[in-house]
């Protein structure tokens, strides 16, 4: 049980960093141009993330905050808990020692492999291709996680 509420903590903690790296690269990529006509034609959000457009140095800042620490959650959370489920079947086969090294090793690999494309590359991609509509999309849950972070954000600058 613990297990599956670690996989869970993880897959959240992926998405996080998958919403992160998307914003990071929209507010990039966006031009500004483009979201003051999505901003003429109503889109919510867009009027923000011009905003954040002209103070892109404070949300890149919170944009790299959110990554940290996701991805380090990702590690602390996901090599254990999927580690842990290897090591019984695995001990079976091989002796105790390396029924644990083995299953880090498996552990290690599936927890990158899914920070890598899940938590990075899909998003990035995504966001390269649709800046203004995931800046606009991203836009205010950004915002209340600059604001919620301000301390650490200002601290770390």
């Amino acid at each position: 049980m613990t297990e599956l509420l670690l996989l869970v903590g993880v897959a959240v903690l992926v998405g996080a960093n998958g919403f992160f790296v998307a914003a990071e690269f929209a507010l990039v990529r966006a031009r500004d141009r483009k979201l003051q006509q999505m901003e003429n034609d109503g889109a919510r959000g867009a009027a923000l993330a011009g905003h954040q457009l002209e103070r892109i140095d404070e949300y890149l800042s919170a944009c790299q905050l959110g990554i940290t620490m996701a991805s380090i959650g990702i590690g602390f959370m996901g090599e254990p808990a999927i580690a842990s489920l290897l090591e019984e079947p695995l001990g079976g086969v091989v002796g105790h020692a390396a029924a644990v090294a083995i299953s880090f090793g498996i552990a290690y690999l599936i927890v990158t492999a899914a920070h890598i494309t899940v938590g990075e590359q899909v998003p990035k991609i995504f966001a390269i291709t649709h800046a203004e509509e995931t800046a606009r999309r991203a836009a205010r849950p950004l915002q209340a996680f600059r604001v919620t972070f301000r301390p650490f954000i200002w601290a770390l600058n």
